[in-house]
C-alpha cells in the first residue's frame, strides 16, 4: 500500500501490483558469463499473474496474504479471476486500508480496554513446530503423502495450530476433511471416519457430478450410477455409515477377516479422496482412535504413494500416542509436532501481545510475569484468561516510570502479586457467566456430563421440558459457549470453560444429571419417538448414561440391545465392546441375574470373538460358559437353551480352525436338544446350528447326512426370508452349501441348481466383480463341467479367474481354485495342452501357500495327472498320483475320503502297465496333439458351415462379428467350422479370437494364424488388449490347412466363406486348393467394397480397406470366384452408413457384465480417439496406416457426428461427441443368413458366367438396408443373445430389449 501511494505520488500513469506470500526460490541462476540473480515459484508466478489481473494503479493479493494479514488491513474481495497455472475461479483481495480496531495497546487517554487482543501468534516453541507442519503440507502438496502428529496436553493451543494449518491447505486449494467425536465413540469401530466419510461422500457427488445434497444416501447412489463407486463399496461403507448400507448387503460383511475388511476400506476411501487431492484430514480428539481405525490408516499412508499422493493426514492427541503394534512403522514415518507448555520468556512475549505492546518498546513488570506464568502454568488459554480477568477488575495499568505492565493492586490487599490471583482458575474462566440465570446454569452442566462435543438428535428428548437444544443456542450466541460444527452437531468452543463447569459438580450432581437424562429417554422412547437416531447408537447412548447414573440392570439391558443392533450389521468390534459393557454391568446388579442373563453376554462375546478371528480369547470365553452351563444342567434351575447356546457357539469356534471332530461331538450334544425346544422349531437360530453341523459333517466325509441337514436348514431359511427375517444374501450361502454338498454325492443336476440361484441372488444385489459371485461362478462351472456341458462352463470359468485376479490376487488360493476349475473345463472339451498350462500355474500358487503336503492340494494333483495322462506323459502322471496317495496317508485315517486314495491307487496302476506294456509311450509323452479336430458338420443340424477370416484386433468390428457368430451358431444358422485371423501380428490376433470364442462358449472352433495380410516386412499393427486373450497351445499354426482341412470335411457346395480381413488367405486358399475350394464353397461373402457394377461384365474390388490391405489379392480372388462361377456377395461402407447403431444401444449391453462387451466398450472409445486423430493428419503421413484418402476429418463428422465439423482439435478426444456408430462386419455375417439377407437387405446384382455376383449398398444415397430401426432392433437382440446365454441367463433381467430408448 505504501508502494502504491509513491507510485501515485511519483505520478506513474499506468501500473499495477501483485501480492502473494509463502516460499520461493531466490539466487542466481546459469553460467558465469550470463548469470542472473531471480525469484522462482508458486508464489512469484501467482504474484505475476494477480498483477497481470489487478486493474490500472490497483493492487490485488492472494488469499494467504488476505489470510496472514487480515487483522492489520482490511480488505474487499474481487470478482472471480482465472489465471494460468491454476484450476478454476477464485477470489483475490483488494487492500483498501488499515484496520484501526480497538485494542489494549495504549491510547491517547492512557487508559486501557477492558479485553485483551486473542491474536495466533508464533512463539519460539510454536514457529519451530509449526515450520514441520507445514513442511509436512507442502510436501503432501507436491505428491509426497505424509503422516502428521500433533502432541501436547490441554489449553496448549493445539486446535489453534490446526485451525492456522488449515487455513493455508485451504489457501493452497486442498480439501480439508475433519473428524467430529463424542464421548460414546470410544465404543465403536472406524469412529474417526465417520463424519470424514460423510464430508467426502458429499463432496464428491458435488465436485464430479455437480450435485449438492446433504443426503449421503442420495450421494452414494448417484456415485454408484455413475460408475464412480460400485455396490462393493457401499458395503464396505456400511462398516463405517450404516445409513448407506441395508441389512441385505451388509450380511456381507460377516466372516470377512479384519485384514480383508482393511483394504476394502482403504480402497473405498481413497477412490473418495482422490478426485478432492490435494486433500487434508484431520482427526481431532484424546487421541482415543481403535485399533480398526489405525489399521485403516496404515493402510491409506502405505497406498496413498501410488493412489493418492497429495494427501495429509493430521492426527491430534492431548497425549504421546500409543500406536498398536501392527501398525508401528507410523511411529518411525510420521513426521511428530509437540506442544509444550510456555516458558517464561514465551509468556512474557505472549503477555506483551496480548496487553497491544508488542514491539513498543514497553515492557512487562517481572511480578506480574511471575505471577501469570505460576498460575497459568504455561498454558496460552489460561494467560489469556488471566488477563482478561484482569483487565475487567482494572488490576493492570501502565507504570510510566518503569515504562513497564504492571499490576495496580488496591490499597486493602498485600503487595503479593500472585495472591491477587484466584488460586481456582474456574473461577476466572467463568467470571464472565456470573450473572447467568440458574437455568442456563442448569444448562451448563447437563452439557458438561454429555461431553465436550455432542449430536442435537442425541438429546432431542430434553428439549420437552427443559429446552435444552434451544437453549444451547442461545448461550452460543449470547456468550460464545458452544459451536455448530455441521448441521446438528455441536462442541464446547473453549476447552477450559468445559472442564471448569465439569470441575463444578461432584460425584453425586453428575450422577443425578445423568439419571435425570435416563428418565426423560426413557419417558422419550415409550412414545415411540427417536426418529432421526441410528437405533444402535440410541441404545448405546441410553447405556452410557444408565451406567454413570449407576442403574446397572437398565445400563445391562441397554447394552445387550446395543450389542444385537451391532452385530445385524456385522459391526462385530463393536457388538464385542458393547457385550463386555454388558458383563461389566452384570456384575454390578445386586443379587445377580438368572444363569441365562449371566451367560447370553458371555456367548454373545465369544461369538463376535471368533468373527474377529480371535480364536484363543473366544475358546477361553466359550469353554468357561460351558462349564457354567453344565453344571447348572445338574441342578433343578437348567436353561436347556442355554446351554444349548453354549454347546454351539463352541462348535462353530472348533469348526472355523478345521477341529472337525470337536465340533462333531459338540453339535451332536447340541442338536438334540435343540430340536425339542418348541420355541427352535421353526426359528432362524436353529437353521444356522443345523448348516453348521452340516458342514463340518460334509467337510469330515458324511455327505448324505450333511445333505440332510442342508436341506432342513434351507427350508428354515426360506421361510424366513418370506418373512423378512433372513436376507436374500444370507439364503445364497445356504443354496452355495447345498450346492457343495450335492456336487460331493456326483449329484451334479441338482448342484447347479443351487449355484445357479445363489448366482443369481449374488448377480441381482452385488457388483458382478464381487468374490462372492466369481465363488458362484466357479462352482456353476464346476457343476456344468460335471454334467457335460464343459463348453457352457468355460465362459463362467473365465469370468471368475478374472474376478479373483482382482479381487484377491495371482497368489491367492482362491485365484489358484478358480484356475483349477477353468482346467477342467478344459480338458472336459479335449483341450488338454490348454488344460495343462493352467494346473501347471494353478499347483505352484497352492505349493507357495499352502503348508507342505497340505491336503487341499490332492484334488489338484488328480486332476493334473488325468491331464497328464491325455497328454500322453504317462511317466509324469504316475508321479504325481503317487505324490497324491502320500499326501493322502499323512493328512487322514483309514478310511476318511477313502474313494480318493482308491482312484489314485488305481491309477498309479493302470499307468504302470502302460508303461511296462508300451515302452513307446515314453517316447510319446510330449507328442500331445495340440490342433484341434474339425467340427462334425450337419447342416440339418447344426446350419451353414461357415469359414471366417478376420483381423480381430485392429478395431472391435471383428469382435462384435464373432459375437453375432455366437448368437447365429447357437440359433442353428450358422454353423463355424474354422476360423483364421490375418493381418500381422496375426499370432496375437489368433488369441485374441481364441479368447472371444471361448469366453462366448465355443471353445471347439479351431483357430488358425494366416498371413500378414499384406502388412510388409515388421510393418504390423498393434492389437488391443483383452484379459480373456491368452497364448494357446491348440491354434493351427497355418492357416490355409485348417481351412482346406474343415473344405474336405464339408459335403460338396455347403460352405460359406466370410472374409472380413485382407483377401490374402482367401487367395492363397484358393491358389494352391483349387479344385478342393471350387467343389466345397457355394459362396463367398466380403465386408468391402466394388466399383461400378455392370451387367455382364467382372465386378472389381475398389479401395476399402480391406481391399486395400493386399489389393492383388482382392482382385484376384473376385477375378477367380467369377471365372470358376462361384456367387459372391459384398457388403460395402455405404450399407454400414445406412443403419448407424446409437452408442446407446451398445451401452445397454454392458449391463450383462459380460467381459467382451466392457473390453469392446473401452477399446471402442479409444480406437475412435485415435481415428479421430489419424482423419486429422496429412494423406501423405504415414502414422495413417492403411486408412484411404477419403477417411478425413470431413468424412469422420458426417459418419459419426452427423454434421461437418465440430469444434475439438484433432488432438482432443471425440468420443463423448459422438452419437452412433457403423457396424461394418456384423452385418456382413448377418448377410450370409437367406432369412436376414431377405428380411433386411436390398441387393444390386449382376450376373456374370450364369453366376449371380450381388452387392449391398451401391452410394450413399442407395444403403440397401430396408429398415434401419428394425436391423438395429435385430442386432441388438442378436448381440444381447450371445452374452446372455454365455453367462447361464442370470442377467436376464437386466437387460430387456428396449425400443423406445433407441433414438435414430
Amino acid at each position: 500500500m505504501r508502494m502504491k501511494d509513491a507510485l501515485d505520488e511519483l505520478n506513474f500513469e499506468r501500473f499495477s501490483l501483485g501480492v502473494s506470500f509463502g516460499e520461493c526460490f531466490c539466487g542466481e541462476v546459469g553460467p558465469s558469463i550470463r548469470a542472473d540473480y531471480v525469484v522462482m515459484g508458486t508464489e512469484v508466478n501467482m504474484a505475476a499473474r494477480l498483477m497481470g489481473k489487478a486493474p490500472n494503479r490497483g493492487i490485488l493479493a492472494s488469499k494467504r496474504v488476505y489470510t496472514n494479514s487480515k487483522k492489520f488491513i482490511l480488505f474487499r474481495q474481487s470478482e472471480h479471476l482465472k489465471v494460468k497455472g491454476k484450476d478454476g475461479f477464485f477470489h483475490a483481495y483488494i487492500p483498501e486500508a488499515r484496520a484501526f480496531a480497538p485494542s489494549t495497546s495504549i491510547i491517547d487517554d492512557g487508559n486501557l480496554s477492558d479485553s485483551p487482543e486473542q491474536p495466533f501468534i508464533l512463539l519460539p516453541s510454536r514457529e519451530y513446530e509449526m515450520t514441520k507442519m507445514l513442511r509436512a503440507l507442502h510436501e503432501a502438496e507436491v505428491s509426497i503423502p505424509k503422516v502428521l502428529i500433533l502432541c501436547g496436553g490441554p489449553f496448549l493451543g493445539k486446535s489453534r495450530m490446526i485451525s492456522s494449518l488449515s487455513e493455508n491447505a485451504i489457501s493452497a486449494n486442498f480439501t480439508v476433511l475433519q473428524s467430529f467425536r463424542t464421548s460414546l465413540d470410544s465404543f465403536t469401530s472406524y469412529f474417526p471416519f465417520r463424519q470424514i466419510t460423510l464430508t467426502a461422500l458429499l463432496m464428491c457427488a458435488s465436485k464430479l457430478l455437480g450435485q449438492v445434497t446433504d443426503d449421503e444416501v442420495a450421494a452414494i447412489e448417484m456415485l454408484i450410477e455413475n460408475k464412480i463407486l460400485t455396490k462393493t463399496d457401499r458395503v464396505v461403507l456400511g462398516s463405517i455409515l450404516p445409513t448407506v448400507s441395508d441389512s441385505q448387503l451388509l450380511s456381507l460383511l460377516k466372516g470377512q477377516s479384519t485384514t480383508a475388511l482393511t483394504k476394502s476400506i482403504s480402497d473405498t476411501l481413497i477412490k473418495l479422496f482422490v478426485p478432492l487431492q490435494p486433500i487434508m484430514v484431520v482427526f481431532e480428539g484424546d487421541g482415543e482412535i481403535d485399533p480398526s481405525s489405525w489399521s485403516v490408516i496404515s493402510e491409506m499412508q502405505q497406498r496413498a504413494v501410488v493412489e493418492c499422493s497429495r494427501l495429509l493426514l493430521v492426527i491430534s492427541s492431548r497425549n504421546v500416542l500409543t500406536i498398536p503394534s501392527a501398525v508401528s512403522h507410523l511411529q518411525r514415518e510420521a513426521e511428530y509436532a509437540k506442544l509444550t507448555p510456555l516458558d517464561k520468556y514465551e509468556t512474557e512475549i505472549y503477555l506483551e501481545v496480548l496487553l497491544g505492546v508488542h514491539d513498543k518498546g514497553i515492557g512487562v513488570d517481572q511480578k506480574l510475569l511471575d505471577a501469570v506464568h505460576d498460575r497459568a502454568n504455561g498454558c496460552p488459554s489460561f494467560i489469556e484468561y488471566i488477563v482478561s480477568w484482569a483487565l475487567g477488575k482494572k488490576m493492570i495499568e501502565y507504570d510510566e516510570g518503569k515504562n513497564v505492565m504492571s499490576f495496580n493492586l488496591p490499597v486493602t490487599q498485600s503487595e503479593d502479586v500472585a495472591a491477587a490471583i484466584p488460586k481456582e482458575l474456574s473461577s476466572i474462566v467463568l467470571a464472565s457467566f456470573n450473572d447467568l440465570p440458574a437455568i442456563l446454569w442448569d444448562v451448563l452442566k447437563i452439557a458438561s456430563c454429555i461431553g465436550f462435543s455432542f449430536d442435537e438428535n442425541a438429546y432431542e428428548a430434553l428439549d420437552e421440558n427443559l429446552d435444552f437444544m434451544p437453549r444451547v443456542k442461545t448461550l452460543a450466541a449470547t456468550h460464545d459457549v458452544f459451536e455448530r460444527i455441521d448441521g446438528h452437531r455441536y462442541k464446547w468452543k473453549h476447552q477450559a470453560v468445559y472442564e471448569a463447569v465439569k470441575s463444578l459438580l461432584i460425584g453425586n450432581q453428575r450422577a443425578q444429571i445423568h439419571s435425570m437424562i435416563v428418565d426423560v429417554f426413557e419417558h422419550y422412547h415409550k412414545n415411540g419417538h427417536f426418529s432421526n437416531m441410528v437405533k444402535c447408537d440410541l441404545h448405546r447412548l441410553f447405556a452410557w448414561h444408565c451406567t454413570l447414573a449407576g442403574k446397572w440392570d437398565a445400563a445391562y439391558n441397554q447394552y445387550m440391545e446395543a450389542g444385537k443392533r451391532a452385530e445385524e450389521t456385522y459391526n462385530f468390534p463393536e457388538a464385542a465392546k458393547m457385550y463386555e459393557e454388558a458383563i461389566s454391568s452384570q456384575k454390578k446388579i445386586d443379587p445377580l441375574p438368572l444363569l441365562r442373563s449371566r451367560l447370553l453376554p458371555t456367548v454373545k462375546l465369544g461369538n463376535c470373538l471368533r468373527e474377529l478371528a480371535r480364536y484363543n480369547d473366544a475358546e477361553e470365553v466359550l469353554k468357561t460358559c460351558l462349564e457354567e452351563a453344565e453344571r447348572a444342567m445338574k441342578k433343578s434351575d437348567a436353561d436347556e437353551q442355554m446351554y444349548v447356546h453354549s454347546l454351539t457357539a463352541l462348535a462353530a469356534l472348533n469348526q472355523a480352525q478345521s477341529k472337525y471332530n470337536e465340533a462333531k461331538e459338540l453339535y451332536e450334544k447340541a442338536l438334540p436338544i435343540a430340536r425339542n425346544l418348541q420355541e427352535s422349531r421353526t426359528s432362524l437360530w436353529l437353521a444356522v446350528h443345523i448348516a453348521g453341523y452340516a458342514e463340518t459333517l460334509r467337510k469330515s466325509g458324511d455327505l448324505p447326512t450333511a445333505e440332510t441337514l442342508h436341506w432342513e436348514a434351507l427350508h428354515i431359511r426360506s421361510c424366513s426370508a418370506n418373512e423378512g427375517a433372513c436376507t436374500s444374501l444370507e439364503l445364497a450361502i445356504s443354496y452355495t452349501q447345498l450346492g457343495c454338498t450335492l456336487f460331493g454325492q456326483k449329484k451334479y443336476e441338482e448342484a447347479y441348481k443351487q449355484h445357479r440361484l445363489a448366482l443369481k441372488t449374488r448377480f441381482e444385489y452385488l457388483d458382478f466383480s464381487h468374490g462372492h459371485v466369481s465363488e458362484s461362478l466357479n462352482y456353476c462351472a464346476e457343476a456344468l463341467c460335471s454334467l457335460g456341458r464343459a463348453a457352457d462352463g468355460i465362459p463362467l470359468a473365465i469370468h471368475a479367474v478374472n474376478i479373483r485376479k482382482v479381487v484377491f490376487g495371482t497368489s491367492h488360493p482362491a485365484y489358484a481354485h478358480a484356475l483349477s476349475i477353468l482346467a477342467s473345463c478344459y480338458h472336459a472339451v479335449g483341450r488338454s495342452c490348454d488344460a495343462r498350462d493352467y494346473f501347471e500355474e494353478c499347483l505352484s500358487i497352492c505349493e507357495a501357500v499352502f503348508q507342505k503336503n497340505h491336503a487341499n492340494i490332492i484334488p489338484n494333483l488328480m486332476n493334473y495327472g488325468k491331464v497328464l495322462c491325455s497328454t500322453g506323459d504317462y511317466e509324469k502322471a504316475k508321479s504325481v498320483f503317487q505324490r497324491a496317495i502320500v499326501i493322502h496317508k499323512k493328512n487322514f485315517t483309514e478310511g476318511q475320503r477313502a474313494s480318493e486314495l482308491e482312484t489314485c491307487q488305481s491309477q498309479v496302476q493302470e499307468l504302470t502297465e502302460k508303461i511296462e506294456s508300451n515302452t513307446k509311450a515314453l517316447q510319446c509323452a510330449s507328442v500331445c496333439e495340440r490342433n484341434m479336430p474339425i467340427p462334425t458338420v450337419d447342416i440339418k443340424k447344426k446350419g451353414t458351415p461357415i469359414i471366417v477370416i478376420t483381423d480381430i484386433g485392429r478395431d472391435v468390428d471383428d469382435e462384435y462379428a464373432l459375437v453375432l457368430l455366437a448368437s447365429l451358431a447357437r440359433m442353428h444358422l450358422l454353423d463355424p467350422i474354422a476360423v483364421v485371423a490375418t493381418l500381422s501380428p496375426q499370432r496375437e490376433r489368433a488369441y485374441l479370437a481364441r479368447g472371444v470364442l471361448d469366453i462366448l462358449g465355443f471353445p471347439n472352433i479351431p483357430i488358425g494364424i494366416g498371413s500378414c495380410g499384406g502388412a510388409k516386412g515388421k510393418a504390423g499393427l498393434d492389437v488391443y488388449s483383452a484379459e480373456y486373450s491368452r497364448s494357446c497351445s491348440c491354434i493351427y499354426e497355418c492357416g490355409v490347412e485348417l481351412m482346406a482341412r474343415a473344405l474336405s470335411a464339408s459335403p460338396d457346395k455347403s460352405v460359406q466363406v466370410f472374409c472380413i480381413g485382407s483377401l490374402t488367405d482367401a487367395a492363397t486358399l484358393m491358389k494352391d486348393h483349387e479344385e478342393l475350394f471350387v467343389k466345397k464353397v457355394k459362396e463367398v461373402s466380403v465386408m468391402g467394397g466394388l466399383n461400378e457394377i455392370e451387367e455382364g461384365k467382372f465386378v472389381v474390388p475398389d479401395t476399402a480397406y480391406n481391399n486395400n490391405c493386399d489389393a492383388p489379392s482382392a482382385a484376384y480372388v473376385y477375378q477367380k470366384c467369377q471365372e470358376l462361377c462361384i456367387p459372391t456377395i459384398t457388403l460395402s461402407r455405404y450399407a454400414a452408413y445406412g443403419c448407424p447403431i446409437p452408442t446407446a444401444v451398445l451401452d445397454n449391453l454392458k449391463k450383462t457384465e459380460h467381459m467382451v462387451v466392457n473390453n469392446i466398450v473401452n477399446v471402442r472409445t479409444a480406437s475412435i480417439n485415435e481415428l479421430w486423430k489419424k482423419v486429422n493428419m496429412p494423406t501423405s503421413d504415414t502414422r495413417r496406416e492403411k486408412l484411404p484418402p477419403r477417411c478425413n476429418r470431413l468424412w469422420f463428422c458426417q459418419t459419426f457426428l452427423g454434421r461437418d465439423d465440430v469444434e475439438t482439435d484433432g488432438a482432443s478426444p471425440i468420443m463423448s461427441h459422438v452419437e452412433k456408430l457403423n457396424m461394418y462386419d456384423p452385418l456382413a455375417l448377418l448377410c450370409c443368413v437367406p432369412a436376414y439377407r431377405e428380411a433386411h437387405f436390398r441387393m444390386e446384382t449382376v450376373t456374370v458366367n450364369g453366376v449371380p455376383q450381388s452387392v449391398v449398398g451401391l452410394s450413399q444415397d442407395q444403403t440397401g438396408i430396408v429398415d434401419p430401426e428394425v436391423l438395429c432392433a435385430e442386432l441388438f437382440s442378436l448381440f444381447r443373445l450371445a452374452f446372455l446365454r454365455s453367462l447361464q441367463n442370470i442377467c436376464k433381467r437386466r437387460v430387456a430389449m428396449q425400443r423406445t430408448s433407441m433414438d435414430f
